[in-house]
């Protein structure tokens, strides 16, 4: 079955001399590993490696066969051009941080035009703002609500945010609660759209504080989520 849809790239591996396998989140099909035989070698071919670099938004031709192994890609080509990911250095190691988080959440993610939709819209955010410091920490808590464990804001009047039920209470301390300071963190970006992220005020402290609590948050709901390797190079970029 041939199928042409819009997607975004996650990741790519090296496979032999010349492949690539790359897994792919797709608005028809979900995500999906393809094999890119001699693409890095072949400079005729009609695929690129340039095209398979995290977050690169593509219309692919595919013919599918849906039985669990890896696809071939027909064609490809840019749906979105990037202007400023690629040249910006703080934008590209967002970029590659969002590759590796979206690998592990989209593992064997199902169509969802919504969620395909909304990663669409955020990239390109991300591609054209001038605020990129607070764009990482308001993704991942959009995120948590896309993927279904996302906090209970009906609760927010509460001091205390409780990492394990997802919702805000009165019972300070107890386990997997975090303290009023920390919860007063997460409630600054809860509901907040991207166009006001930069007016969120926060410093370098209190910011990776708030990454590496939020990334938490993924490990009790998601117990395989790791912390992505390009975390210490993202926290060392937004420094103010």
């Amino acid at each position: 079955m041939i199928v042409r849809t819009p997607a975004i790239v996650l990741s790519t591996i090296k496979y032999g001399e010349a492949d690539l396998i790359a897994r792919i989140y797709t608005k028809k099909l979900g995500t999906q590993s393809y094999m890119l035989k001699g693409i890095r070698k072949s400079r005729k071919g009609k695929l690129r490696v340039s095209l398979f670099q995290p977050l690169t938004q593509l219309e692919i031709q595919t013919q599918h066969k849906g039985k669990g192994t890896l696809e071939y890609i027909k064609e490809a080509s840019t749906a979105y051009t990037y202007v400023n990911i690629p040249v910006d250095v703080a934008k590209s190691c967002v970029a590659l941080f969002f590759g590796e988080v979206l690998s592990q959440l989209l593992t064997e993610q199902q169509p969802d035009e919504q969620l395909f939709d909304y990663l669409s819209t955020i990239f390109e955010y991300l591609d054209q703002t001038d605020h990129v410091a607070n764009f990482t920490i308001k993704t991942l808590l959009d995120m948590t609500e896309l993927m279904g464990f996302g906090m209970d804001r009906s609760t927010m009047d509460f001091p205390y945010f409780n990492m394990l039920d997802g919702s805000f209470d009165n019972h300070g301390m107890q386990p997997h609660h975090l303290n009023e300071e920390e919860s007063s963190l997460f409630k600054l970006f809860i509901g907040t759209n991207f166009d006001a992220i930069h007016s969120i005020k926060i410093n370098r402290n209190q910011r990776t504080a708030l990454l590496n609590l939020v990334l938490d948050y993924f490990k009790i709901h998601l117990h395989s989520f790791k912390k992505p390797n390009s975390l210490d190079i993202l926290k060392q970029l937004f420094d103010s």
